[in-house]
């Protein structure tokens, strides 16, 4: 089933917009956020029952860490208008008013967590786990928050991108450059939720892969590779979670090696052409990734995606990319996405050039609204 979610257009007949159960009524009594104003819910099936006790909503978002607002990225805003205390109150209403029941956030700081956000949540009904990048210059991390009426948080545990580059590359004749692979802060954070209505677990993984620059393409495959190992070793030890969940902000395109990994569980030729030639990265290393490949099996679905990605996760001055995304894999059928949350143009986006006071954050929230069938 094919689903393009640009300017609110569908162009499959089995793929419509909810106009029946459009997203702002899943929020009565509450006002509409300017920037989900023109934000549409679009069902992607037919024949599931959305208002099912075995529905959940999940949400991934990039919230802008103060550590990362330079005046220079920004230079279309006062300084002043940049901190979080500024958009801590636009932020708030957007979570309040998009009501998901599983909230991963990335580049939170951990002064903000601790002393506003999460007392904020709680107030709302959620619990939250959160873990920091691992070098002091990243004050941020990854926050993920789970509405208590619907979720029992059975476990969670943090893994280091870097120490498992480190495991991976282990074979490896040259280390000189290791520690282009090693030497990162990114971290994965795995909570094991058990699903009150439905009694089933579900493994999510909330993280955020090094940005850094657009041409270490190599060190986000690896990382994206990190994941997955993540996650396959903690199912292993949870062998009756059926269902798994990645998001966050991979800061990788569409067009990327990493997203090839996570989507297909392989890389295509011509993506291993453009990293030699474009991006002058040593193909070793890639060749010993594709030696593991052989033995994960674990390929994801976009929830988004059944076509094409969006345009625009992410804008801020002249870069304007898809940078963000919600995975996910299941055994069987016991996960299906029943609808998504659209994205707006870059004309709408540039209208209140973001950070602002419409767009609290340089990213947009990713929203998916799942069922866990019996």
């Amino acid at each position: 089933m094919k689903i393009f979610l640009f300017r609110n257009k569908v162009t499959n007949i089995s793929t419509k917009l909810c106009t029946d159960y459009p997203w702002v009524k899943m929020n009565v009594g509450i006002k509409v956020q300017p920037s989900f104003a023109n934000r549409q819910e679009v069902f992607v099936s037919d024949s599931v029952d959305v208002t099912s006790d075995h529905a959940f909503c999940l949400m991934s978002y990039n919230v802008l860490a103060d550590c990362h607002t330079h005046p220079s990225t920004y230079p279309y805003r006062n300084p002043d208008q940049l901190h979080i205390n500024s958009r801590h109150k636009g932020l708030m209403e957007e979570l309040r008013y998009s009501n998901c029941d599983v909230i991963c956030l990335q580049e939170v700081g951990p002064g903000y967590y601790k002393d506003t956000l999460e007392p904020e949540m709680k107030k709302l009904g959620y619990e939250g786990i959160f873990v920091k990048r691992t070098f002091d210059k990243n004050d941020e991390g990854c926050a993920t928050f789970y509405k208590t009426c619907k979720f029992v948080l059975q476990d969670n545990m943090t893994y280091l991108l870097g120490d498992i580059a480190a495991k991976i590359l282990s074979e490896r004749s040259e280390k000189d450059n290791l520690p282009r692979y090693t030497n990162r802060c990114d971290v994965a954070l795995v909570c094991l939720l058990k699903h009150v209505h439905s009694d089933r677990t579900i493994i999510i993984c909330n993280t955020h892969l090094v940005w850094e620059s657009a041409l270490i393409w190599d060190v986000r495959l690896i990382q994206a590779l990190g994941c997955i190992k993540a996650l396959k070793e903690y199912q292993k030890s949870h062998p009756g979670s059926k269902a798994m969940i990645l998001c966050g902000d991979f800061n990788t395109e569409p067009t990327e090696a990493a997203y090839d990994l996570v989507v297909r569980g392989e890389i295509g030729e011509d993506t291993k052409e453009k990293m030699r030639k474009e991006y002058d990265i040593k193909m070793e290393d890639i060749e010993i990734l594709l030696k593991t490949l052989q033995d994960e099996h674990l390929v994801f679905r976009s929830a988004y995606k059944d076509g094409t990605e969006p345009r625009i996760t992410n804008l801020d001055g002249e870069f304007c990319v898809c940078l963000d995304y919600i995975f996910y894999k299941t055994e069987g059928q016991c996960l299906q996405v029943t609808s998504v949350v659209d994205f707006l143009s870059e004309e709408e986006m540039r209208r209140n050039l973001p950070p602002s006071e419409v767009f609290p954050s340089d990213h947009l929230p990713l929203i998916a609204k799942f069922l866990i069938k019996k």
